[in-house]
């Protein structure tokens, strides 16, 4: 009884912290997460299907947000935060070049049309008739957060950036900042020019990601805080970046990240520059010099990781979010904002283009928005020919299953329920299960049985999918009942 007691003890204290997430970070979900297909360990073995990586979708109407004002510099670009507050959409965008402010807010109550209001915060060419939050100078990459439990009401939102090192802000209402910024919300850690900024519900903390470099040159590090303030780094360097399957003339700019279901998905921006091969350089010609006849375009990959140290990309390398066609506001650049917001069944990728190069002259900017079924980053797909694959071993007392799938035409789901052995539970076979043929993010799988025999409580089970002319997003029993490990590290 006392080594019973010890293991559910042992037990407990293996799974991470995980508090309500803030309305800005509501993706990252709560425990039981849905099974993602970015997670290898969600399949057990599968025959015939395809583990298929999707990009986002652009929106036809793009550019959601044009240049309209001076104080937008060469045009607004989205280094910066959209979420939701209340029945509003923020977005906490950037301005580049020119006489430009360093930071805007825009307005919207679909994700669509989105309004510049007349703040009257901050003076620009004597006037406070505009939308700015910061002036110049004050705030480069806004990553903007509703505390999770703030000190004062006076603290209740904090934007992150970089102003010679990265820093931090406070505000009552996400507008109206102190930019008297105390020695301590300065130079919070080493860093480049480039920082991102999220809460991490899973542990309870602030988390970065920011430019350092490896023997590629620019690549992410990611330093951790408690409040804010105090921040340290698990790694002294890179722990994401270019790598020996990429092309010569890759590095990674930045990668915002998000908690989303239990894991951490990133979008690294990839600058497409060469870097010398060997050696380093005093001087910024030489690294002009070494990127010369490079492509000198930055797009958007997708990566994921369960701890922020150890990091996967697609195989194929190919953008999440790509450039757009010659001439187009978005055919140079794209930068996105840290996070995705969730809009019914889709989620929404803003992202800042440039119709520029990296470096060159001065492009124009705009924002765009690019779109993905939720949870829609990676499926099991199967064609004419059925495919199927069974699920990892977990414990559930409920044969319901919710799944996440698309059934093209002459499509079908049908499932069973087996042992840790494989072997078909009794009640719970193929022909007992009633078949799916249509598109939901959220349909519960059933079987004509009602209940597992009181054998089977408690005992690990598997699901077995057959799949034909399908992509299946994501899955989850009803009442899991497991051990949740989001990879945690005491760091």
């Amino acid at each position: 009884m006392t080594r019973i007691i010890w293991c559910v003890a042992l037990a407990l204290a293996l799974i991470p912290a995980v508090r309500s997430a803030p309305q800005s970070d509501s993706l990252a979900g709560s425990p039981p997460f849905r099974r993602l297909f970015l997670d290898a360990t969600v399949v057990e073995e599968s025959a015939n299907l395809q583990r298929v990586f999707h990009s986002a979708v652009k929106h036809p109407g793009n550019p959601v947000i044009r240049k309209e004002h001076s104080w937008e510099g060469w045009g607004p670009y989205l280094y910066g935060t959209v979420l939701k507050d209340g029945d509003t959409y923020r977005m906490w965008y950037q301005g580049v070049g020119g006489d430009c402010a360093d930071v805007m807010m825009a307005v919207s109550k679909d994700g669509l049309r989105w309004t510049k209001p007349d703040l009257g915060v901050v003076e620009y060419a004597g006037s406070k008739k505009n939308n700015i939050v910061a002036g110049k100078g004050l705030c480069h990459i806004p990553s903007v957060i509703r505390h999770p439990d703030p000190a004062s009401p006076a603290q209740r939102w904090l934007m992150f950036g970089y102003a010679d090192g990265p820093c931090v802000a406070y505000s009552p209402d996400g507008i109206r900042w102190d930019w008297n910024r105390k020695p301590e919300q300065r130079t919070l850690f080493s860093s480049s020019d480039v920082v991102n900024v999220f809460f991490d519900p899973y542990r309870s903390r602030f988390t970065a990601t920011y430019k350092t470099s490896n023997r590629r040159h620019r690549a992410v590090g990611v330093a951790v805080s408690d409040d804010g303030l105090k921040w340290k780094k698990p790694v002294e360097g890179a722990v994401f970046g270019a790598d020996d399957l990429d092309p010569d003339a890759t590095q990674i700019y930045g990668m915002p990240v998000f908690p989303y279901q239990g894991i951490y998905i990133g979008l690294p921006w990839i600058y497409h520059a060469r870097w010398i091969k060997y050696g380093k350089y005093t001087r910024p010609d030489v690294m002009y010099e070494a990127q010369e006849g490079s492509p000198l375009t930055v797009d958007v990959q997708l990566a994921w990781s369960h701890d922020m140290l150890s990091w996967t990309r697609t195989p194929e390398r190919k953008p999440f979010i790509p450039l757009g066609p010659k001439g187009v506001f978005d055919s140079g650049m794209i930068y996105t904002a840290r996070a995705p917001v969730q809009l019914g069944d889709r989620l929404y990728f803003y992202y800042g283009g440039f119709n520029g190069l990296h470096d060159k002259g001065t492009p124009d900017g705009a924002i765009g928005l690019a779109t993905l079924r939720l949870d829609g980053f990676c499926s099991m797909s199967a064609g004419n020919r059925e495919g199927s694959f069974i699920t990892r071993r977990e414990v559930f007392n409920t044969p319901r299953v919710v799944i996440n799938a698309v059934c093209r035409k002459g499509g079908r789901i049908e499932a069973e329920i087996v042992d840790r052995n494989n072997k078909v539970v009794p009640g719970f076979s193929r022909s007992d299960c009633v078949p799916f043929t249509g598109d939901s993010v959220q349909h519960t799988m059933t079987w004509k049985t009602a209940a597992f025999p009181e054998s089977l409580r408690d005992r690990d089970k598997k699901v077995r999918f057959f799949l034909k002319n399908t992509d299946l997003y994501s899955y989850l029993p009803v009442d899991i009942n497991t051990l949740i490990d989001n990879g945690s590290r005491d760091y």
